[in-house]
């Protein structure tokens, strides 16, 4: 077990020149006044928020930290499905220095008939708080194909993070060698025999075995050179690609990671073969609380998929029993990245989800382990997002009061010719207590609305000031990197070390008891959209309510009882599982 209470260093720039005049002595989460920064140019330029005394302060710092990458995708017409999708992100710590670097794949193009490289990969180190390297060059990633979605974890158990990167093609696996340089293990590893069009991809041991298996969502028959002809928007004379309802879907997979760096096919055994699936993204997480990883997978234009783990590694599909499968009016909706968090605080992890433009994003809370209530119109989740086109999706307590908010990307996938918005802006929405929330994408950032054009975000505590921070990625345009430097209550990170091969903690829940309330957070793989945030799980501390209990289900089915005071303002605790002591798993029931 060990503890550190990070306290960021000056910012400064990509040339060296402070950001920041003093530095923050305060618990995390505390910032100094910066200077703002401007967003680019909009279609119609949004109010300039003036910075509230207290609370989130998004500011973009990419260009001044030199992470000013454009992330390219296609031809900017968009004549095929795929290239609307764009980019995904990864925050991870790629050099084991304790702290987040960040990833950022390749763009593709076709010219003469061939898939060719766009810009990218890119991979800068993290020096500290605004100090950035990049490390692209010598980390021996390259492009090997149109890549869309990034998957992290450590799939070797060596103590290094992995990167999976889901391509439109065969996929990729870069693992990592310990010394900041990664290698193609595709082939060794046995992952690289599908054509498949890959777009995201989850992590999570499914089997009980201990070593992180991968499941990857793959979404429609696509050819690059040659897509199907254009058609008619909406049955009317402007010429668009041809959406998802007209193309052919294709089959998610599901590898088992045998251990000794290969893995197996065993979708079908599984019980998860959807031959012509059209999904969009997926996440392994102990759904129902009963010790194994369920897996929720969006589709889209098709209904949704819940499978649950039958603790075998054999998994039952109950979307449409439980009320995750459809959306309203009983319809399948177009269903994009996905999230989950305790939104209500009533210990059960909800779920929500982005939609295609008019659906509106769902927000479904758990009202046990056989049934989800939509509460996307009541809540106002579904009114703030019903006129976008929603991608990456992440559920996480901006605000630092106990519950989780919500951040969207937003961007249309049809450049022109149907007289709705193609640069669409963010929504940042405030959770008000469980069941509702507010839009504060104007108050909690000078610009956010000009940054439009979103796709993939991950979330991590970039900085190491407590809070979260949030890279996105854009369709053709610059990458985004929002630094909270907002003036917030006191918090606690947690960061968990799973007992060996499962060293991530994959499946993990930590409970933090409190003056009554319970705050639950799980270390996952996967989820947002085409995105890996940090696993580092952070939770509000109350003054007047200092910590009861920390409570670890550990993913081996044990458990570890903590005294809450080990959670100070400001701490970082690292928990190690051979470090604890800890309950055995409960005894399963008699057989009847």
């Amino acid at each position: 077990m060990r503890v550190r209470r990070p306290v960021p260093p000056t910012l400064r720039g990509a040339a060296g020149l402070p950001l920041l005049a003093t530095v923050c002595l305060l618990p995390a989460g505390c910032h100094d006044p910066a200077s703002v920064a401007s967003g680019p140019p909009a279609d119609a330029a949004p109010p300039r928020s003036s910075r509230p005394s207290s609370g989130p302060w998004f500011v973009d710092r990419a260009a001044e930290f030199g992470l000013d990458v454009t992330t390219l995708c296609g031809s900017p017409e968009k004549r095929s499905i795929l290239e609307s999708l764009g980019v995904g992100v990864a925050l991870f710590d790629a050099d084991g220095d304790d702290d987040l670097d960040l990833f950022v794949a390749p763009g593709s193009r076709v010219e003469e008939g061939q898939v060719v490289p766009a810009g990218g990969p890119w991979l800068f180190r993290n020096d500290g708080p605004g100090r950035w390297v990049d490390v692209s060059a010598r980390s021996g990633i390259v492009h090997t194909g149109w890549a869309q979605g990034v998957a992290v974890a450590d799939y070797d158990a060596d103590g290094d993070l992995d990167l999976f990167l889901a391509q439109h093609g065969p996929d990729t696996l870069w693992q990592n060698l310990g010394d900041g340089t990664f290698q193609d293990a595709t082939a060794a590893a046995g992952l690289g025999r599908d054509p498949y069009w890959g777009v995201a991809a989850s992590w999570g041991d499914v089997d009980g075995d201990g070593w992180p298996d991968l499941y990857v969502v793959n979404y429609l028959d696509v050819d690059a050179d040659d897509p199907p002809p254009l058609v008619g928007f909406r049955g009317g004379p402007a010429l668009v690609f041809a959406g998802p309802e007209s193309l052919r879907g294709q089959p998610d997979v599901l590898w088992r990671n045998r251990g000794d760096g290969t893995f197996e096919k065993v979708t079908e055994a599984a019980g998860l073969l959807n031959p012509e699936g059209k999904g969009m993204g997926a996440l392994l997480a102990d759904y129902d609380t009963d010790g194994d990883l369920d897996l929720f997978v969006t589709n889209d234009t098709q209904a949704n998929a819940f499978y649950r783990n039958l603790g075998d590694g054999r998994f039952q599909e109950e979307g449409q029993r439980v009320g995750l499968a459809l959306g309203g009016g009983g319809r399948a909706e177009g269903s994009m990245g996905m999230d989950l968090a305790d939104v209500d605080a009533d210990g059960l992890l909800d779920v929500a989800y982005s939609n295609y433009h008019r659906d509106g994003t769902r927000l479904l809370i758990q009202q046990n382990s056989e049934s989800y209530l939509d509460i996307s119109l009541s809540s106002t989740v579904q009114i703030a997002t019903i006129l976008h086109v929603g991608w990456g999706i992440v559920l996480a307590d901006f605000d630092l009061d106990g519950l989780p908010d919500l951040f969207q990307a937003n961007g249309h996938v049809y450049p022109e010719g149907t007289g709705e918005p193609y640069h669409q802006p963010p929504v940042l929405l405030r959770n008000l207590g469980g069941r509702s929330f507010e839009d504060v994408t104007d108050r909690w950032g000078p610009d956010l609305s000009s940054l439009r054009s979103g796709r993939a975000v991950a979330a991590g505590d970039l900085d190491a000031d407590g809070d979260l921070d949030l890279v996105m990625t854009t369709i053709d345009g610059p990458l985004r990197v929002l630094i909270n430097e907002g003036t917030l209550p006191p918090s606690s990170s947690v960061r968990l070390v799973g007992r060996w091969p499962n060293l991530e903690a994959i499946g993990a829940v930590v409970e933090l008891r409190a003056g009554g309330s319970t705050q639950i957070d799980t270390v996952r793989r996967g989820g947002g959209f085409m995105a890996a945030s940090d696993t580092t799980l952070h939770f509000a501390i109350s003054p007047a309510h200092p910590p009861d209990s920390l409570r670890i289900r550990w993913p081996d089915g044990s458990s570890s009882e903590l005294p809450g005071s080990l959670l100070s303002p400001g701490s970082l605790l690292s928990l190690r599982q051979d470090d604890l002591p800890s309950n055995p798993p409960p005894s399963p029931p008699p057989s009847p």
